[in-house]
Order: structure tokens, then sequence, then C-alpha cells
């Protein structure tokens, strides 16, 4: 039987970084996620739904959480998410 999982309030903070999009840790009390602000609006909605898997779901390999990232940022992009930035 799956164990069952509770939701998780995941902190989001913006941070330029040289190598990569966003960074995941799932140990931290609250989770947490960096991502770089300098991204565009369909590239972030893949590597924040990236990010999330790697929190959510610790247990999948790399390639399962990157073809679930880019399927699931395609599909909020197809309906319309964008990215809103508050001045």
């Amino acid at each position: 039987m799956a164990r069952k999982k509770r939701f998780r309030k995941i902190k989001i903070e913006w941070q330029e970084m040289k190598t990569t999009w966003g960074l995941a840790y799932p140990d931290d009390k609250p989770a947490r996620m960096v991502l770089d602000p300098r991204m565009d609006c369909t590239t972030l909605l893949d590597v924040a739904s990236h990010e999330t898997i790697h929190i959510v779901a610790p247990y999948l390999e790399e390639d399962e959480v990157e073809l679930l990232g880019r399927q699931i940022g395609d599909v909020l992009s197809r309906l319309g998410f964008k990215r809103v930035v508050e001045e």
C-alpha cells in the first residue's frame, strides 16, 4: 500500500544563479525552492514544476522528474498561466 503524503507549503526564493535555473531543498523546514528570476514565462513554469516534483517526490529518478516537469509546464503554459511580476 502506498504511503499517504501530506500537502507541504513550499517556500519560494528568488536568486540569480550561474549554472542552473532552479534548486530544490526538500529536507528544509519548510521545504524550499530557489528560482532564477531571469527566466522567461515558459521556462519558469517548467523549472518550478520540476523543482516542486523534487520536493514532493524525492524518490523519482532525474529523467522522470525532467519529463513530468516539462509536461506540467507545457500544460500550464497552454492553459494561459503566466508570471505576474509585482512592483
